[in-house]
Protein backbone atom coordinates (compact mmCIF):
# COMPACT_ATOMS: atom_id res chain seq x y z
CA UNK A 1 0.00 0.00 0.00
CA UNK A 2 1.22 3.35 -0.88
CA UNK A 3 2.66 5.93 1.99
CA UNK A 4 1.00 9.03 2.27
CA UNK A 5 4.26 10.88 0.72
CA UNK A 6 3.58 13.28 -1.62
CA UNK A 7 -0.33 12.94 -0.65
CA UNK A 8 -1.02 16.88 0.97
CA UNK A 9 -1.79 18.00 -2.76
CA UNK A 10 -4.43 15.30 -2.58
CA UNK A 11 -5.45 16.02 0.94
CA UNK A 12 -5.87 19.40 0.14
CA UNK A 13 -8.27 18.63 -3.20
CA UNK A 14 -11.70 19.46 -3.09
CA UNK A 15 -13.87 17.21 -5.50
CA UNK A 16 -15.05 18.33 -8.76
CA UNK A 17 -18.86 18.04 -9.81
CA UNK A 18 -19.86 14.84 -11.36
CA UNK A 19 -21.36 16.09 -14.84
CA UNK A 20 -21.12 15.77 -18.34
CA UNK A 21 -20.24 17.62 -21.22
CA UNK A 22 -21.62 15.02 -24.20
CA UNK A 23 -24.08 11.82 -23.77
CA UNK A 24 -24.41 9.42 -25.62
CA UNK A 25 -27.67 6.85 -25.29
CA UNK A 26 -28.12 4.19 -27.39
CA UNK A 27 -31.36 3.04 -27.84
CA UNK A 28 -32.57 -0.57 -29.12
CA UNK A 29 -35.97 0.09 -29.70
CA UNK A 30 -36.98 -2.72 -27.56
CA UNK A 31 -38.21 -3.26 -23.81
CA UNK A 32 -35.07 -2.37 -21.91
CA UNK A 33 -35.15 1.34 -23.42
CA UNK A 34 -38.11 2.34 -20.97
CA UNK A 35 -36.24 1.63 -17.78
CA UNK A 36 -33.07 3.11 -19.46
CA UNK A 37 -34.90 6.60 -20.20
CA UNK A 38 -36.33 6.67 -16.69
CA UNK A 39 -33.61 6.40 -15.11
CA UNK A 40 -31.73 8.82 -17.66
CA UNK A 41 -34.58 10.84 -17.06
CA UNK A 42 -33.93 10.69 -12.98
CA UNK A 43 -29.90 10.53 -13.42
CA UNK A 44 -30.03 14.18 -15.03
CA UNK A 45 -31.79 15.43 -12.19
CA UNK A 46 -28.29 15.40 -9.90
CA UNK A 47 -25.70 15.53 -12.55
CA UNK A 48 -25.99 17.68 -14.63
CA UNK A 49 -25.96 16.89 -18.65
CA UNK A 50 -25.42 19.53 -21.57
CA UNK A 51 -25.71 17.78 -24.73
CA UNK A 52 -27.15 14.29 -25.27
CA UNK A 53 -27.45 12.68 -28.52
CA UNK A 54 -29.91 9.69 -28.88
CA UNK A 55 -28.53 6.32 -31.22
CA UNK A 56 -30.38 3.81 -32.58
CA UNK A 57 -28.96 1.23 -35.18
CA UNK A 58 -30.28 -0.33 -37.57
CA UNK A 59 -28.34 -4.29 -37.88
CA UNK A 60 -26.88 -4.71 -41.01
CA UNK A 61 -27.45 -8.59 -42.13
CA UNK A 62 -24.42 -7.43 -44.40
CA UNK A 63 -22.40 -8.34 -40.66
CA UNK A 64 -24.22 -11.46 -41.04
CA UNK A 65 -24.03 -13.12 -44.13
CA UNK A 66 -20.94 -15.04 -46.01
CA UNK A 67 -18.95 -12.55 -48.12
CA UNK A 68 -19.70 -15.29 -51.18
CA UNK A 69 -23.29 -15.78 -50.37
CA UNK A 70 -25.09 -12.23 -50.87
CA UNK A 71 -24.40 -8.66 -49.94
CA UNK A 72 -26.74 -8.37 -47.43
CA UNK A 73 -30.03 -6.33 -47.88
CA UNK A 74 -29.51 -2.07 -46.59
CA UNK A 75 -31.93 -0.43 -44.70
CA UNK A 76 -33.99 1.48 -47.16
CA UNK A 77 -35.04 4.82 -46.41
CA UNK A 78 -38.38 4.24 -45.20
CA UNK A 79 -37.23 2.25 -42.20
CA UNK A 80 -34.57 5.00 -41.50
CA UNK A 81 -37.71 7.02 -41.26
CA UNK A 82 -40.06 4.90 -38.75
CA UNK A 83 -36.61 4.33 -36.88
CA UNK A 84 -36.29 8.11 -36.13
CA UNK A 85 -40.07 8.68 -35.79
CA UNK A 86 -39.87 5.66 -33.04
CA UNK A 87 -37.28 6.94 -31.55
CA UNK A 88 -37.90 10.94 -30.56
CA UNK A 89 -41.34 9.53 -29.67
CA UNK A 90 -39.99 7.01 -27.07
CA UNK A 91 -37.90 10.21 -25.88
CA UNK A 92 -40.56 12.75 -25.85
CA UNK A 93 -42.86 10.44 -23.94
CA UNK A 94 -40.17 9.18 -21.29
CA UNK A 95 -37.66 12.86 -20.98
CA UNK A 96 -40.83 15.49 -22.36
CA UNK A 97 -38.41 18.49 -20.76
CA UNK A 98 -35.78 17.16 -22.03
CA UNK A 99 -36.86 16.52 -25.49
CA UNK A 100 -37.81 19.41 -26.03
CA UNK A 101 -34.16 21.15 -25.47
CA UNK A 102 -31.33 20.69 -27.59
CA UNK A 103 -30.90 17.01 -28.26
CA UNK A 104 -29.70 15.18 -31.34
CA UNK A 105 -31.32 11.84 -33.00
CA UNK A 106 -29.18 9.67 -35.30
CA UNK A 107 -30.29 5.98 -36.93
CA UNK A 108 -27.37 4.36 -38.44
CA UNK A 109 -26.93 0.97 -39.88
CA UNK A 110 -24.33 -1.64 -39.00
CA UNK A 111 -22.83 -2.84 -36.04
CA UNK A 112 -24.16 -1.37 -32.74
CA UNK A 113 -20.86 -1.46 -31.07
CA UNK A 114 -18.78 -0.02 -34.21
CA UNK A 115 -21.40 2.83 -34.46
CA UNK A 116 -21.69 3.79 -31.21
CA UNK A 117 -17.77 4.04 -30.87
CA UNK A 118 -17.81 6.29 -33.50
CA UNK A 119 -20.46 8.70 -32.76
CA UNK A 120 -18.82 9.15 -29.05
CA UNK A 121 -15.57 9.78 -30.90
CA UNK A 122 -17.13 12.22 -33.17
CA UNK A 123 -19.06 13.82 -30.37
CA UNK A 124 -16.24 13.68 -27.94
CA UNK A 125 -18.89 11.88 -25.58
CA UNK A 126 -17.84 11.54 -22.28
CA UNK A 127 -20.64 9.28 -21.48
CA UNK A 128 -21.98 6.25 -23.25
CA UNK A 129 -25.36 4.82 -21.76
CA UNK A 130 -26.85 1.59 -22.61
CA UNK A 131 -29.32 -0.98 -21.63
CA UNK A 132 -28.88 -4.38 -20.90
CA UNK A 133 -31.65 -7.16 -20.95
CA UNK A 134 -32.22 -9.39 -18.10
CA UNK A 135 -30.88 -12.31 -18.37
CA UNK A 136 -29.05 -11.90 -21.45
CA UNK A 137 -25.43 -12.63 -22.00
CA UNK A 138 -25.48 -10.69 -25.74
CA UNK A 139 -25.86 -7.41 -23.75
CA UNK A 140 -23.32 -8.33 -20.96
CA UNK A 141 -21.01 -8.85 -23.57
CA UNK A 142 -21.81 -5.50 -25.41
CA UNK A 143 -21.30 -3.62 -21.88
CA UNK A 144 -17.78 -5.19 -21.85
CA UNK A 145 -16.98 -4.75 -25.20
CA UNK A 146 -18.14 -1.10 -24.51
CA UNK A 147 -15.75 -0.21 -21.53
CA UNK A 148 -13.14 -1.65 -23.14
CA UNK A 149 -13.34 0.43 -26.61
CA UNK A 150 -14.24 3.59 -25.26
CA UNK A 151 -12.38 6.31 -22.58
CA UNK A 152 -15.35 7.79 -21.52
CA UNK A 153 -17.60 7.04 -18.52
CA UNK A 154 -20.14 4.34 -19.21
CA UNK A 155 -23.39 3.44 -17.62
CA UNK A 156 -25.34 0.30 -17.67
CA UNK A 157 -28.65 0.59 -16.84
CA UNK A 158 -30.34 -3.45 -16.78
CA UNK A 159 -33.80 -3.93 -17.77
CA UNK A 160 -35.18 -4.21 -13.93
CA UNK A 161 -33.54 -0.86 -12.85
CA UNK A 162 -36.25 2.02 -11.10
CA UNK A 163 -35.53 5.60 -11.58
CA UNK A 164 -33.80 6.53 -7.83
CA UNK A 165 -30.80 6.97 -5.67
CA UNK A 166 -30.78 6.13 -2.17
CA UNK A 167 -27.35 4.50 -1.64
CA UNK A 168 -23.89 4.05 -3.53
CA UNK A 169 -22.27 0.60 -3.37
CA UNK A 170 -18.28 1.36 -4.24
CA UNK A 171 -16.27 -1.97 -4.76
CA UNK A 172 -12.34 -0.73 -3.73
CA UNK A 173 -9.26 -2.48 -3.89
CA UNK A 174 -7.24 0.51 -2.76
CA UNK A 175 -5.98 1.48 -6.10
CA UNK A 176 -5.79 3.98 -8.03
CA UNK A 177 -8.89 3.07 -9.25
CA UNK A 178 -10.41 2.68 -6.39
CA UNK A 179 -10.45 6.55 -5.53
CA UNK A 180 -11.29 7.22 -8.96
CA UNK A 181 -14.32 5.62 -8.32
CA UNK A 182 -14.83 6.97 -4.72
CA UNK A 183 -14.30 10.36 -5.53
CA UNK A 184 -17.21 9.46 -8.14
CA UNK A 185 -19.73 8.71 -6.16
CA UNK A 186 -19.05 11.16 -3.19
CA UNK A 187 -19.72 13.99 -5.91
CA UNK A 188 -22.96 12.31 -7.47
CA UNK A 189 -23.97 12.28 -2.94
CA UNK A 190 -23.25 15.82 -2.45
CA UNK A 191 -25.00 16.67 -5.78
CA UNK A 192 -27.86 13.92 -4.90
CA UNK A 193 -28.09 15.11 -1.36
CA UNK A 194 -27.08 14.18 2.03
CA UNK A 195 -29.67 11.49 2.46
CA UNK A 196 -27.60 9.54 -0.02
CA UNK A 197 -24.90 6.94 1.72
CA UNK A 198 -21.95 5.80 0.52
CA UNK A 199 -20.98 2.21 0.59
CA UNK A 200 -16.95 0.99 0.16
CA UNK A 201 -16.78 -2.82 -0.15
CA UNK A 202 -13.51 -4.76 -0.12
CA UNK A 203 -13.27 -8.48 -0.30
CA UNK A 204 -10.42 -10.03 0.77
CA UNK A 205 -9.14 -13.49 1.46
CA UNK A 206 -7.14 -15.05 4.39
CA UNK A 207 -3.74 -15.30 4.44
CA UNK A 208 -3.00 -19.30 3.90
CA UNK A 209 -1.53 -19.83 7.34
CA UNK A 210 -2.31 -22.32 10.10
CA UNK A 211 -3.80 -20.61 13.47
CA UNK A 212 -1.94 -23.25 15.17
CA UNK A 213 1.40 -22.17 14.09
CA UNK A 214 0.96 -18.47 15.74
CA UNK A 215 -0.39 -19.70 18.95
CA UNK A 216 -3.80 -18.45 18.70
CA UNK A 217 -6.90 -19.59 18.47
CA UNK A 218 -8.88 -19.85 14.84
CA UNK A 219 -11.31 -17.14 15.82
CA UNK A 220 -8.62 -14.47 17.40
CA UNK A 221 -6.66 -15.09 13.88
CA UNK A 222 -9.76 -14.32 12.05
CA UNK A 223 -10.23 -11.33 14.31
CA UNK A 224 -6.61 -10.29 13.93
CA UNK A 225 -7.26 -10.21 10.25
CA UNK A 226 -10.59 -8.29 10.36
CA UNK A 227 -8.65 -5.65 12.48
CA UNK A 228 -5.79 -5.01 10.21
CA UNK A 229 -7.95 -4.98 7.10
CA UNK A 230 -9.73 -2.18 9.09
CA UNK A 231 -6.97 -0.21 9.64
CA UNK A 232 -5.51 -0.93 6.30
CA UNK A 233 -9.20 0.81 5.14
CA UNK A 234 -8.49 3.60 7.40
CA UNK A 235 -4.95 4.26 6.28
CA UNK A 236 -5.89 4.51 2.71
CA UNK A 237 -9.10 6.48 3.43
CA UNK A 238 -6.15 9.07 5.76
CA UNK A 239 -3.96 8.52 2.51
CA UNK A 240 -6.43 9.35 -0.17
CA UNK A 241 -9.83 11.58 1.21
CA UNK A 242 -9.24 12.32 4.85
CA UNK A 243 -11.91 14.83 4.63
CA UNK A 244 -14.36 12.34 3.70
CA UNK A 245 -13.71 9.30 5.97
CA UNK A 246 -16.94 10.21 7.98
CA UNK A 247 -18.62 9.62 4.66
CA UNK A 248 -18.63 6.45 3.52
CA UNK A 249 -19.43 3.06 5.79
CA UNK A 250 -16.86 0.82 4.71
CA UNK A 251 -17.83 -3.14 4.20
CA UNK A 252 -15.21 -5.36 4.65
CA UNK A 253 -15.56 -9.28 3.98
CA UNK A 254 -13.16 -12.05 3.54
CA UNK A 255 -13.74 -14.79 0.68
CA UNK A 256 -11.74 -17.58 0.07
CA UNK A 257 -13.03 -18.21 -3.64
CA UNK A 258 -11.74 -16.48 -6.64
CA UNK A 259 -15.56 -15.06 -7.71
CA UNK A 260 -16.10 -11.68 -5.42
CA UNK A 261 -18.72 -10.47 -8.05
CA UNK A 262 -21.61 -12.25 -6.80
CA UNK A 263 -20.32 -11.19 -3.44
CA UNK A 264 -20.44 -7.52 -4.20
CA UNK A 265 -24.06 -8.00 -5.91
CA UNK A 266 -24.68 -9.67 -2.80
CA UNK A 267 -23.76 -6.85 -0.62
CA UNK A 268 -25.22 -4.15 -3.01
CA UNK A 269 -28.68 -5.58 -2.57
CA UNK A 270 -28.33 -6.31 1.28
CA UNK A 271 -27.25 -2.27 1.42
CA UNK A 272 -29.94 -1.18 -0.79
CA UNK A 273 -27.90 0.09 -2.95
CA UNK A 274 -29.72 1.83 -6.20
CA UNK A 275 -26.09 2.42 -8.04
CA UNK A 276 -22.86 0.77 -8.34
CA UNK A 277 -19.44 2.96 -9.13
CA UNK A 278 -16.68 0.84 -10.25
CA UNK A 279 -13.55 2.30 -11.22
CA UNK A 280 -11.58 1.28 -14.81
CA UNK A 281 -8.34 1.63 -15.69
CA UNK A 282 -6.79 4.01 -17.30
CA UNK A 283 -6.54 5.48 -21.11
CA UNK A 284 -3.98 3.65 -22.87
CA UNK A 285 -4.90 1.15 -25.38
CA UNK A 286 -3.82 -2.25 -22.84
CA UNK A 287 -5.13 -0.48 -20.38
CA UNK A 288 -8.92 -0.27 -21.72
CA UNK A 289 -8.60 -4.00 -22.98
CA UNK A 290 -7.82 -5.42 -19.47
CA UNK A 291 -11.08 -5.09 -17.77
CA UNK A 292 -10.94 -6.74 -14.66
CA UNK A 293 -12.69 -10.22 -14.21
CA UNK A 294 -14.77 -8.73 -11.13
CA UNK A 295 -15.97 -6.10 -13.55
CA UNK A 296 -16.88 -8.52 -16.19
CA UNK A 297 -18.86 -10.92 -14.10
CA UNK A 298 -20.60 -8.53 -12.08
CA UNK A 299 -21.99 -6.60 -15.58
CA UNK A 300 -23.29 -10.54 -16.56
CA UNK A 301 -25.26 -10.97 -13.20
CA UNK A 302 -26.67 -8.22 -12.83
CA UNK A 303 -30.02 -7.74 -13.50
CA UNK A 304 -31.41 -4.72 -11.56
CA UNK A 305 -28.62 -1.97 -10.69
CA UNK A 306 -27.40 0.47 -12.79
CA UNK A 307 -23.39 0.53 -12.74
CA UNK A 308 -21.62 3.41 -13.92
CA UNK A 309 -17.93 2.75 -14.38
CA UNK A 310 -15.97 5.60 -14.64
CA UNK A 311 -12.29 6.42 -15.96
Amino acid sequence: MRTATGKKAVKNETLQPFKVREAIVGLSLSREDEPLLKYLDFFKGPIPIAGISFLHVIPSTRARLPLAVAPGIEASHEDEEEALRVLSDRVRDIMPERAASDVHYFIEEGAPLEKLLALANEKKADLLVIGKKAESLTHGIMSKNLIRHTKANVLVVPENATAGLKNILVPIDFSENSVRALKAALSIKAQAGESVKVFAINIYQRPNLMAYKLNMTPERFEKNIQENHEKGFEKFMEEELPEYISQIQPILIWNDMPDVAHHIMDNAKEAGASLIVMGCKGHSRLELMLLGSTTETLLNIDASIPVLVVK
